[in-house]
């Protein structure tokens, strides 16, 4: 058995690029005229995102929460400019090598919703623009949120749009969104709006979350039976993202409620198990443009988390990220274990077989990436048995392949790909070469 060397967290740095997973920016655009990032913001919606890709250029995000606003549209059907402008800001953000989780909405502070309607038919040209751009669609977007409904897609203090249409809405909503994107819901409540045959493609996102496993305004909301929606949900199964609140509000938005800028890291944490986090905001009580002021995620920075308390919380955790005394700062911690986080182990090869194991020690499956291969002197053999449903957190899968007769063998590597010939592919905590979107193991 050969021992892969494995990445400190110093020289880990690279897997910080690993697309479709970690600390995520957002942006804004306003479809229509005049073109805006937030609606109401006279700024450039490209020019905004630059602006993000410049602040968060140390924290190497490769997913955008784009909110898309149709605001302009509340009466009327989109044009051939908005989707325009939409396939501009994707092809920005391919430059810049980062994936959008979408989301379509209409209502901020100061703009109303449309009524159903007219969302159902943005809807359906939706689903032709789907259609006709399968090639942006497959390079750019990482996960749709359902968004559409109320205060920027949250799901509520919705005014035109009607409740008894969120269903319905929902349900064309995962009609017209390729199948092979997951799509997430704010809460419980619009998760059971959907019709049951499209639930398995149902995650979610998480929009306020301090540390309590069923607050207010949680995901599972704090109410009775949270605990048992909890129990049911296979969140690891699904692609889930998540949020604080702005760290100058306070404690659920009360005038004379707690602020909120001091969090600890470790409740935040309980949730990330909980739902299986795949990405999560960089963007809210972080670097918020308050001179003077700490955020509670950059205070996590200052805070340790070691070896015992990750134990004792059933966190997962890879031993090689922690430093000789078994500490790692907590922000490190987030930004390398959201999502997936594998290796590969126990490499055994002979003249007719090769033998591994994959293991996950990041919170959440590897779920957009659905093609795993052996790659022999630049080869591809696909692994027939791989399911990506395997590497759930802190598990492992072991795989033992034939060789193929009459191949010189003289380098072979791992390939975890989007699908077979994505250039979309995952890289291994593994030190060793990573070529061309594979592992080198020999």
């Amino acid at each position: 058995m050969t021992h892969l060397p494995l990445l400190s967290l110093e020289a880990a740095r690279p897997l910080l690029r690993n697309p479709d997973r970690g600390l995520r920016m957002e942006t804004y655009i306003t479809l229509g005229t005049p073109l805006e990032a937030y609606p109401g913001s006279a700024e450039c919606p490209f020019a905004k995102l630059q602006d993000f890709v410049t602040k968060y250029e140390d924290e190497s995000p490769t997913v955008a929460q784009l909110y898309v606003y149709l605001t302009r549209y509340n009466e009327k059907p989109l044009d051939a400019l908005a989707f325009a402008q939409l396939n501009q800001m994707l092809a920005l953000l391919r430059e810049h090598n980062i994936r959008a989780l979408l989301r379509f909405t209409y209502q901020n502070e100061a703009y109303s919703d449309a009524s159903w309607p007219v969302v159902e038919q943005h809807l359906n040209q939706i689903g032709a623009w789907f259609q006709e751009n399968n090639q942006l669609i497959e390079t750019t977007i990482f996960a749709v949120q359902a968004g559409i409904v109320g205060l920027w897609g949250e799901g509520h203090n919705n005014i035109n749009f009607k409740n008894k249409y969120i269903g319905p809405a929902f349900d064309l909503l995962l009609r017209v969104v390729p199948e092979n994107l997951f799509v997430q819901v704010r809460n419980i409540d619009l998760l059971h709006a959907v019709s049951p045959e499209f639930r398995h493609r149902l995650g979610m996102h998480d929009d306020y979350m301090i540390g309590e496993l069923h607050g207010q305004w949680d995901f599972f909301l704090g109410r009775s039976g949270a605990a048992e929606h909890a129990a049911e949900a296979n969140f690891w199964r699904t692609i889930n993202d998540g949020e604080m609140p702005w760290g100058h509000a306070t404690y659920y938005d009360k005038p004379d409620g707690h602020p909120l800028d001091t969090m600890a890291a470790l409740p935040i944490l309980r949730q990330f198990k909980q739902y299986a986090l795949t990405t999560f905001s960089l963007e809210h009580n972080y670097r918020e443009n308050i001179p003077g002021r700490r955020f509670s995620m950059h205070r996590w920075r200052d805070e340790t988390l070691n070896i015992a308390q990750l134990q004792q919380e059933t966190l997962p955790f890879h031993p090689a990220l922690l430093d000789p005394n078994g500490n790692i700062n907590a922000f490190e911690y987030i930004r390398h274990h959201l999502g997936y986080l594998l290796t590969i182990t126990n490499f055994e090869l002979d003249k007719t077989h090769v033998r591994f194991t994959i293991q996950n020690n990041g919170f959440a499956p590897p779920l957009n990436f659905n093609s795993l291969s052996l790659v022999i002197d630049g080869t591809e053999h696909p692994i027939e048995t791989y399911d990506k449903f395997a590497l759930r957190s802190m598990q492992s899968a072991n795989y033992t392949l034939a060789l193929p007769q009459g191949v010189p063998q003289k380098r072979i590597g791992i390939r975890l790909a989007r699908r077979a010939g994505s250039p979309l592919c995952a890289r291994f905590l593994n030190n060793t070469p990573f070529l061309n979107g594979t592992q080198m193991i020999h």
